[in-house]
């Protein structure tokens, strides 16, 4: 590797820009090549040095030819003793063979190359090569086909080392990349410039910024970047005049992180630093923002006190009155997040908290809790739900939970309203007469005025854009924002996702809840299931049967769809049941009248699609059924389940696949069938698919690392954020001169970052 030279004169026009000039402007790239590099998404040298390898072939780890094993990924270093080579008659795709004969002085191999006439002058009879490719047994001799060839002819053993082996799009090959990137470190190496505190490097270990990128892209013998050749206790060994000794180049401490190791954790932090800092700018300055100061609640529903005197004469009792009158008493958990959400509205600075909480545990009575405080206080708290089932089942509930307080008023608004319907909503809205508003998108339409708007509480709010949840948001002057998810997050992907807001936790479900049994099982035992499922109608249960698709595919014929479903068990497994279809594209009026027959006990089976997975509450439903379940994910099966087990009586979930599903699909039942743990079940789900499909799609601006990975790369994402927070504390503004590279590094990397606006 090349020392990388300070800028000269004659480079100074394609130099101007540092590590982000063009990729054209690349020595061995130009024009018509940048537009390749374009398709991987280099755009500038910047671009190209952070396309790292996807792995290495290991030129330097050599394996004698009596050692060589068929299956094996190997390097020969040998001699050649023949060379052949013919051009079939045949006109087909092989125009040319190249044979070898190698000798190492251990044994001999046959290596052949098809249509690579160009290495006729590599390839001679007495020439020295390194050989790189997978051993094949061809008619009882041991073979390299098509290996990767390096002549040895001048060099020190010593000097081979590890190819990177780039991502790749058609008309690239690794040649060209490794050529550009090697011209990259060359010429535009002195713009690596360290922006990282010395007391991080220090602490760290950490490679210098360009010494970072050498190691990754061109890592020497001994750096321990990983290789394509297994490391075994054989491979160890190497002769040296009948002496067997160790290779010191393989030897790897366990107590010590190579060179290779600390490289790439260097890039990964300092990925996860600069996002953490974002997230310390983002929370200061929201709590910077002038807020509402929320009067506290008279008397204090939360203190331990409950002889209190209550009359519910005026809006300052709502909160004590509304926990007095609950059937049930709010569990440790549920308590301690009121806590923190009494706190948070009576703080002048804005409220931005995540509210988490597994399936069952109560979320709505604590975001309704909040809206009453906020209420009391003379503000008006609106809910988004995510769909007009869950925004109605919302109003009905808050309106159960409210009819005890004298002078609350409950208004629903959603897309499916009828005109004059609307038009009464729109009004109680704008003149304040309705102090809690529920509703779906329909909320942060234009023409939509709330009288004094002082909280909004987003339900579901993963199923929601950024910008449409500020929309809602900026119907106030910067009112309090609670967020709310039945998905429980993982720390790791809190930090990530939610690292500008701060999280409550409901970890405990309300005492009593009835036992929920899981099985995993295959369509062999399906007559055996509508039996069971049949009984249970019979002592008057309901019951939902979910699919992954509304109609029968032609792509996907083993695909179970709603409507060949609900044809079987009305016909033929159910026929004198109550069995009802529901899907995305049935009307509002329809899923809301389905519902409500179903609430009042007039349905018996409900087949649909995932429209039930979210909020839906029936008490009464206690079978679930999901046919095709290898076709939902982990979290989503979860919330699935949820919807059944919410009232008094034993409830069981029925996860119904093929007889071969891949073993990741296994995974996910195994998982389901042993634990109702929505946390573990999260961390689960966030290993097996990864963080940044965590939640089905990613949010905008959210998990766009090159390399970090909040899961694999959790504790140095801890570290991160300590880091961010103290550097942030210590310079909010990174105003210091010697965090003047940083500032202008977090401004490349967020380029909308307005560090002229004070955090």
């Amino acid at each position: 590797m090349k020392k990388s030279k300070p800028a000269s004169r004659s480079h100074t026009s394609d130099q101007s820009k540092g590590i982000d000039t063009p990729i054209q402007f690349c020595p061995g790239v130009g024009p018509k090549r940048g537009q390749l590099f374009r398709k991987l998404g280099v755009e500038t040298i910047r671009d190209l040095l952070w396309l790292l390898p996807r792995g290495y072939e290991d030129f330097h780890t050599v394996t004698p030819a009596a050692g060589l094993c068929p299956g094996e990924v190997a390097t020969v270093l040998g001699t050649v003793q023949r060379v052949s080579e013919r051009r079939p008659y045949s006109r087909g795709k092989v125009r040319h063979i190249l044979r070898a004969e190698i000798d190492d002085q251990t044994g001999s191999l046959l290596a052949v190359w098809f249509n690579q006439p160009f290495l006729t002058s590599t390839v001679r009879t007495g020439a020295r090569l390194r050989l790189h490719g997978k051993v094949e047994l061809y008619d009882h001799m041991i073979q390299l086909t098509s290996p990767k060839v390096q002549s040895a002819d001048d060099e020190d053993d010593n000097t081979q080392g590890l190819a990177p082996l780039y991502p790749l799009c058609e008309g690239l090959r690794q040649g060209n990349v490794r050529k550009a990137v090697q011209n990259a470190l060359d010429r535009y190496g002195s713009f690596c410039v360290e922006f990282l505190p010395d007391t991080i490097l220090q602490h760290n270990r950490f490679p210098s910024r360009f010494e970072t990128f050498r190691i990754l892209h061109a890592p020497k013998p001994g750096e321990g970047a990983p290789s394509d050749i297994p490391i075994s206790e054989e491979s160890l060994l190497q002769s040296i005049d009948g002496r067997e000794v160790i290779q010191p180049f393989l030897l790897r401490s366990n107590e010590s992180e190579s060179l290779w190791e600390r490289a790439r954790k260097r890039l990964v932090y300092e990925e996860f630093l600069l996002h953490q800092f974002i997230f310390c700018r983002y929370r200061g300055r929201v709590k910077r923002e002038p807020g509402i100061a929320h009067p506290l609640p008279v008397p204090d529903p939360l203190a331990t006190d409950t002889t209190v005197s209550l009359s519910a004469s005026g809006p300052q009792e709502w909160p004590a009155v509304f926990l007095r009158n609950l059937p049930f008493q709010l569990t440790p958990s549920q308590r301690e997040v009121c806590r923190e959400l009494q706190e948070d509205l009576h703080n002048p600075s804005p409220m931005n908290r995540l509210l988490q909480g597994d399936v069952g545990s109560g979320k709505t009575v604590v975001s309704v809790y909040a809206m009453l405080v906020a209420a009391a206080g003379g503000r008006q708290a609106a809910l988004m739900a995510p769909t007009e089932i869950l925004a109605r089942q919302h109003a009905a509930n808050i309106q159960r939970m409210t009819e005890t307080l004298p002078g609350l008023n409950s208004v629903l608004l959603t897309g499916g309203a009828k005109t004059a319907e609307r038009r009464e909503a729109l009004s109680l809205i704008d003149s304040g007469a309705s102090q809690i508003v529920i509703g779906t998108h329909a909320l942060f339409q234009e023409s939509v005025t709330f009288h004094n708007l002082g909280m909004v509480v987003v339900d579901e709010q993963h199923k929601f854009g950024v910008s449409q949840r500020q929309r809602l948001i900026d119907k106030g002057l910067h009112p309090d924002l609670l967020v709310s998810t039945a998905t429980p997050i993982p720390r790791t992907l809190s930090l990530t996702w939610y690292g500008d807001m701060d999280v409550s936790t409901i970890r405990d479900l309300p005492p009593g809840r009835p036992p929920l049994i899981t099985r995993w099982t295959t369509w062999e035992n399906g007559t055996k299931l509508w039996k069971f499922v049949d009984e249970k109608i019979e002592e008057g249960q309901q019951a939902y049967v979910v699919c992954p698709i509304i109609e029968p595919s032609e792509n996907m014929p083993q695909l179970p769809s709603t409507e060949q479903a609900f044809d079987a068990l009305s016909k033929t497994f159910l026929p004198h049941r109550r069995v009802e279809i529901l899907h995305g594209r049935h009307s509002t009026e329809v899923k809301t009248d389905l519902m409500s027959r179903m609430r009042e006990g007039a349905v018996d089976v409900v087949v649909a699609t995932t429209v039930i997975e979210v909020g839906v509450d029936l008490p009464n439903a206690t079978m679930m059924v999901v046919l095709g379940a290898e076709r939902f994910g982990l979290a989503q099966l979860h919330q699935l389940r949820g919807r059944v087990g919410r009232g008094t009586k034993k409830s069981y979930c029925v996860l119904i696949t093929h007889n071969r599903i891949p073993p990741f699909a296994q995974d996910r039942m195994r998982i389901l069938e042993r634990t109702r743990d929505g946390f573990e079940i999260a961390e689960e789900d966030c290993r097996m698919r990864g963080p940044g499909e965590y939640f089905g799609t990613r949010q905008t601006g959210h998990l766009n690392f090159r390399l970090a990975d909040p899961i694999h790369d959790s504790d140095l994402l801890k570290d991160a954020n300590l880091a961010a927070t103290a550097l942030y504390e210590d310079d909010p503004d990174l105003t210091r001169p010697q965090h003047s590279l940083l500032k202008e590094e977090i401004r490349l990397a967020y380029g909308r970052h307005d560090f002229n606006r004070p955090s």
